[in-house]
């Protein structure tokens, strides 16, 4: 009995009842087999929660988020009596709404999962039930039940239309030949129709009627459930004990509809949880941080040791005030309180235990708490306008840009390296069949253009072929041309799209003709080029093909042997036909490389074959010198005796249930060998628009683009040249066998020897022609290419593999080589190599960018011998920024989703191969020359705008909570609220939230047309300029020194404190001698111990908390906002107002001290309105302290840092003086068409202004202040802008 897979018989009976699971492992979360069955039911489940589960999981959910658990922490010190200054609830509260709003989300999203999956699973299904009497089928008949109660090895009937509820294995169609259509949309998000087709064994004994389905009968076995959508391995044995291999081809998965197809019959294999679909949704891709984040998690943990630590301080500045001055310090009041303590906010006893966390709950909103939710809230507006650019948007296929993610978005102002894929990304995936060469000649197709080259006409050929055949026989020479375009024809997996009927055009004179389908478009040009060609593919029966040659009257049929398929490790495709003359043929086409390997010795070849040879390598170089994909086919006649030996050997292989795919490769080595070269073909795939261009721009940004392909060296290289990734002046260094020296008497270790001496001898290669000089630290324009062949990197990875190390010194070598290089080309790469690549790409540059210069060490050495100790140690106490390191990988097809999961960024293109690489990706985009904008307007306006509104959110709970800190000194560090409760609660909710959100939503720090004329301005983001250590840093001082005003002013302007004097009583200082004037002592030094100093709170808290609200206001709105929209004077004014109006209502509707938690002594009561009466006093204080604060600090460091700018980027006698009008420019750039529009007039003057750039290497990261002054003097505005709402 097989210990692996999982068996069951096609209408079970008697003992064969009951279905054998022999399922090594069973995944956790799967349901649980019911009754006899030994399969999990067909139940689906995405809802995540059930009734009882929601609230205990949410629960956990929320609070496994580490900012909820500290504002928890924090919420749960304040119902500590007596230790929170603020209240009992003004953290819970706020905590508890975030929270729900989270939860009822969450809730309200599952409880539509929940209505999607009882519609899925109690959908009608129906079923055969088959009636017996002693062991015989005595009739059968078709029930409906409910989807949910389909169980593994059930009978079911799809019709047309209807979508296939589990995953099973087709038995027959109503299509002749067991042949139907399905649509995979919903699986791999292709629109295309794809051909499945039953066994002909099922097919032949299966009629239409409903008995001859109930009596049959055999055995399936097949293997363990997987989420691999692309394969299926099992095998159906009949009665009489014969094996027949089941592949994809007889599986329908669940999730497709059935197209053009009136009904199949088929057998359930794999039910509920474990169908393919909801197998591979168990897989998600590992959750993607960006850099950013990092960056602000370090932040905030530096500002929660912060907190701490001024808890401590403040905790120890009390203990050490009230046991050694003022705890018995007592004033003379009446009655019941005559003997209070002299200081109205202390306690009759010391108590010192819980002082330390009062502190914690007194400056705990220096971590904000609406940090991240209301970052999330920013993101998905970012993701709005990135959806709604219309520079983004393919009108030809209706395809605008899509983001299936939000939180990576400042990620991709930061992108410093980009993998691509060739076919389908840089390409148009169209291909056009261009040549063959065959039988000593090059060949044109007859739509090929004129070359000038030795090409003939095709459309001649074939007609001279035609000619000829009716006439007598071919020549030797068409003999062999035949033969080639006849194994175009036969080697494939081409299917004739019988749902798509065309009119032939062209060459062809049969009539009507078919369409084509295939996985590869390059097997679909290839068969119709054969059609054009006169050698007409017209039918696909089970065994057989059926073509039509050179417009004969009669067809030919083509009995199919044996078909290997290709797959991307094997490179090739063979398939074994005997002809209708009785000869058994195997026909091989791949890559060039894994075809010539197996040919037969040119000793033993005829003279015309040797010349035939020589002829079509020659082609074939010269077709990949120019671009083209090309494709080699050989081919060897078989034995009756040799073919049947192997076939059985075969026939095992293709049955095995475990490595299947490693048991055919191996047998199908046996066959391949010996083969005669037939030919060649070349295929063109067209570059896409605005390619070249586009990656020009991303090299002048420092973006280093990498290609990685499966063609063969010379077709990448020339695609590299046509695309711009390799330059007329490039340096070349090829990676290969041949430049290593491999193969040449050296085996195993010594090839790695070889390959680190190489990589050696390339890095002192490169480092001499970066440097201008021996001596010198600075690098020339020297342009470096390195192509890398997958071959090498196979060798590395078995040594390392062999070795047991995790890492490898060569493979480090060879890493920083191909980082620090201009751009790189991988050739013969397959999928799980250029996923593994980027993987380890990304990993270095990771660990390489934790170092000071965060480059590659080769980049270092160019600025001399890279960063020392003490280097390191400055770069850390400055808080010098780092580059980001961050990777993009960007793909169109299913093969590619590994790569794009593997980079910090995956972008999916929306193309020919359908959706699996869109919907798998992080973005998705129609074209590739929409990077531009996707990177250098929305990347770079994505980061600057989250750098602000994170840098802005700190800064003013800074600014706000700082002032709490400051007040401790004139309340003996007690942890006294300067703010009441709620009015402190609502800081961050009302107050100064929504200010950051809009410089988040609508922040443009440069405007469209200067970001893509320039993309040297890019770097400002990989070089983390607009937030690090040291901005943060910054901004954090401008907030305290903020803070110290908004106290310090109020209190000598307004009066601060002061003490009565009726009963002779006076205020002594806090920290200071005595001996100082009264002013002085009643407001710097008050210690606020009269008996009026609780309503003396509400005047100085009133003025302060307005001018903070100010502060935060102007300062993000204006001062720090580039660009000022009536949004933005909007919420200015409507945040303030609503800040007034608090205060109005709030005055009247406050309740006693104490009502909700501990007595503060905050009177508020009514106190507004007596406070406003001194019009004048109150807002001459408010105006002239934040008048101060903003000139003192923020206006006067933004003109120094720009008159620093000006200055050193030569605005007097610098570039600007080179930037007039457009049409007066000589640039021979400008002798194109003029500008249509201001847009585009001020893209050109931008253009401009970068080309007049003064001599000598300039910092564009930096120079972001010099660029909005130029924008402002050439009155650039947002408007220009006909494409962007953001």
């Amino acid at each position: 009995m097989p210990s692996v897979g999982r068996q069951f018989f096609v209408n079970a009976h008697g003992s064969e009842q009951k279905p054998v699971q022999h399922d090594s492992v069973r995944r956790k979360g799967l349901a649980a087999p019911r009754g006899d069955s030994p399969f999990v039911d067909n139940t689906v489940r995405t809802a995540r929660f059930t009734v009882f589960s929601f609230l205990p999981m949410q629960i956990w959910i929320q609070f496994s988020k580490v900012a909820n658990l500290y504002f928890l922490l924090i919420s749960g010190l304040q119902l500590i009596p007596n230790v929170s200054p603020t209240g009992r609830f003004t953290t819970i509260f706020p905590l508890s709404f975030f929270v729900i709003v989270s939860m009822i989300k969450e809730g309200y999203d599952d409880y539509f999962r929940h209505k999607q999956d009882a519609a899925e699973n109690n959908a009608p299904v129906l079923r055969l039930v088959v009636a017996r009497q002693g062991g015989n089928v005595t009739g059968a008949s078709w029930e409906q039940i409910a989807c949910k109660n389909v169980r593994v090895g059930d009978i079911i009937q799809i019709q047309d239309r209807e979508f296939v509820p589990v995953d099973m294995v087709v038995l027959s169609s109503s299509n002749p030949d067991g042949v139907c259509f399905v649509e995979t949309s919903n699986l791999d998000g292709e629109t295309n129709l794809k051909q499945r087709q039953s066994l002909k064994a099922t097919s032949d004994a299966i009629g239409p009627e409903t008995l001859s389905l109930a009596s049959y009968n055999a055995l399936i076995h097949t293997e363990s459930p997987s989420g691999d959508l692309y394969n299926f391995d099992g095998y159906l044995q009949e009665r009489n004990g014969v094996k027949v291999p089941l592949t994809a081809n007889q599986l329908l998965q669940r999730g497709a509809t059935l197209r053009n197809t009136k009904r199949v019959f088929g057998i359930a294999v794999y039910t509920g949880e474990e169908s393919k679909i909801r197998m591979n949704s168990y897989s998600p891709p590992a959750t993607k941080i960006p850099h950013l984040q990092l960056i602000i998690n370090k932040i905030i943990i530096a500002i929660l040791v912060f907190l701490l630590v001024l808890a401590a301080c403040g905790t120890l500045g009390y203990i050490s005030w009230d046991t050694n001055v003022r705890k018995f310090k007592v004033v003379d009041l009446p009655g019941p309180f005559a003997s209070l303590p002299g200081h109205w906010y202390l306690k009759f006893e010391p108590d010192y235990s819980l002082l330390f966390f009062t502190f914690m709950v007194l400056f705990n909103a220096f971590i904000p708490i609406s940090l991240y939710v209301t970052m999330e809230v920013v993101k998905a507006g970012q993701v709005f306008f990135m959806m709604s650019d219309l520079e983004m948007y393919d009108a030809e296929r209706d395809i605008p840009a899509q983001a299936n993610t939000s939180a990576l978005n400042e990620e991709l102002g930061q992108v410093q390296y980009v993998f691509s894929d060739k076919t389908g990304t840089l390409t148009e995936n169209v291909m056009e069949f261009r040549l063959f060469s065959a039988a000593g000649t090059s060949v044109r197709h007859p739509n090929c253009p004129e070359r000038q080259d030795d090409s003939v006409d095709g459309a001649r050929v074939v007609q001279a072929m035609s000619q000829d055949l009716l006439t007598g026989s071919f020549t030797t020479q068409q003999q062999l041309t035949h033969e080639f375009l006849l194994a175009m024809a036969l080697c494939h997996s081409v299917t004739p799209d019988l749902t798509q009927p065309k009119i032939a055009q062209g060459i062809t004179s049969s009539g009507p003709t078919l369409a084509y389908q295939s996985s590869s478009a390059d097997e679909v040009a290839i068969v119709e080029a054969a059609r054009d060609l006169l050698y007409f593919y017209k039918a696909r029966n089970p065994n057989s093909l059926v073509l039509n040659l050179l417009n004969q009257s009669r067809d030919e049929e083509y009995t199919i042997l044996t078909t290997i398929e290709f797959t991307s490790d094997r490179k090739r495709m063979s398939t074994v036909y005997r002809y209708p003359d009785g000869r058994i043929i195997l026909l091989m086409k791949g890559a060039d490389n894994f075809v010539l390997e197996r040919l037969r010795n040119d000793s033993l070849l005829r003279p015309e074959e040797l010349a035939a040879k020589a002829k079509t390598l020659t082609d074939i170089a010269n077709y990949a010198n120019e671009g083209l994909r090309t494709l080699l086919y050989g081919y060897r006649v078989l034995s009756e005796q040799e073919f049947s030996a192997w076939e059985r050997k075969f026939a095992e292989a293709s049955t095995s249930i475990m490595n299947r795919v490693e048991n055919i490769a191996a047998v199908a080595e046996e066959l391949e060998r010996d083969l005669i070269l037939m030919g060649a073909t070349a295929i063109e795939d067209r570059l896409q628009e605005g390619v070249p261009e586009t990656i020009e721009k991303l090299r002048r940004a420092n973006i280093r683009v990498w290609m990685l392909t499966g063609d063969k060296t010379e077709t990448a290289l020339n695609i590299g040249q046509t695309c711009n990734l390799i330059k007329n002046n490039s340096t070349r260094m090829l990676l290969n066998d041949d430049t290593c020296g491999i193969g040449k008497g050296s085996r195993g270790q010594d090839d790695v020897q070889l390959i680190h001496k190489w990589i050696e001898n390339r890095i002192i290669d490169f480092l001499s022609l970066k440097r201008l000089s021996s001596n010198s630290k600075e690098s020339n324009d020297s342009h470096i290419v390195v192509a890398v062949e997958g071959r090498l990197l196979s060798r590395l990875e078995k040594h390392v593999a062999a070795s047991g190390k995790g890492i490898d010194p060569t493979v480090e070598l060879l890493l920083d080589l191909l980082i620090a290089c201009d751009n790189v080309i991988c050739c013969r790469f397959s999928p799980a190599q250029k996923a593994l690549l980027v993987r380890k790409v990304k990993e270095r540059l990771c660990k390489q960018h934790k170092t000071a210069g965060g480059a590659s060490p080769l980049l270092q050495l160019l600025a001399g011998s890279g960063p020392s100790a003490s280097s390191r140690f400055v770069d850390a106490i400055l808080l010098r920024p780092r580059q980001s390191g961050v990777t993009l990988a960007i793909g169109d097809g299913a093969n590619d989703i590994p790569m794009l999961l593997s980079a910090h960024v995956g972008i999916g293109i929306t193309g020919r191969e359908g959706l699996a690489a869109s919907r798998a990706s992080d973005y998705s985009i129609a074209k590739f020359k929409f990077l531009q904008p996707l990177l250098f307007v929305h990347g770079r306006w994505s980061y600057s705008r989250i750098c602000l509104f994170t840098l802005g959110t700190l800064y003013k709970n800074f600014c706000f909570y700082g002032t709490q800190a400051l007040f401790q000194f004139w309340c003996g560090c007690s942890g006294t609220s300067l703010y009441e409760q709620w009015t402190l609660a609502s800081n961050n909710v009302l107050f100064t939230s929504i200010p950051v959100m809009v410089v988040g939503l609508f922040e443009k720090d440069l405007n469209r047309s200067t970001l893509m004329a320039v993309p040297e301005l890019y770097r400002y983001g990989q070089e983390n300029r607009g937030y690090n250590f040291r901005v943060q840093l910054r901004w954090l001082m401008q907030g305290i020194f903020h803070a110290i005003l908004s106290v310090l002013l109020p209190a000598i302007l307004f009066g601060g404190f002061y003490s009565s004097k009726t009963k002779g009583s006076y205020t002594d200082p806090l920290f200071f001698s005595a001996n100082a004037s009264s002013w002085f002592q009643q407001t710097l030094l008050s210690d606020a111990a009269g008996p009026d100093q609780d309503s003396a709170l509400y005047p100085l808290g009133t003025i302060s908390y307005t001018i903070t609200v100010l502060f935060c206001t102007i300062k993000v709105l204006y001062i720090e906002s580039h660009n000022i929209t009536a949004v933005h004077h909007i919420v200015g004014g409507v945040t303030f107002l609503l800040w007034i109006a608090y205060q109005f209502i709030y005055s009247y509707l406050w309740v006693p001290a104490g009502f909700f938690g501990a007595d503060t002594g905050y009177e508020y009561s009514g106190l507004y309105i007596s406070l406003i009466q001194s019009q004048l006093k109150f807002w001459s204080i408010v105006i002239v302290t934040v008048v101060i604060g903003l000139v003192l600090e923020d206006i006067s460091l933004k003109f120094f840092e720009l008159l620093g700018q000006l200055v050193h980027w030569g605005h007097w006698g610098g570039r600007t003086t080179k930037v007039v009008e457009v049409g007066g420019q000589e640039h021979e750039y400008h002798k194109q068409v003029s500008p249509l529009n201001e847009y585009e007039l001020a893209a050109e003057s931008a253009k401009i202004a970068a080309m007049h750039a003064d001599g000598g290497v300039h910092d564009w990261a930096k120079e972001v202040s010099w660029w909005q002054f130029w924008e402002k003097t050439h009155n650039v505005k947002s408007s220009f802008d006909p494409t962007s709402r953001a």
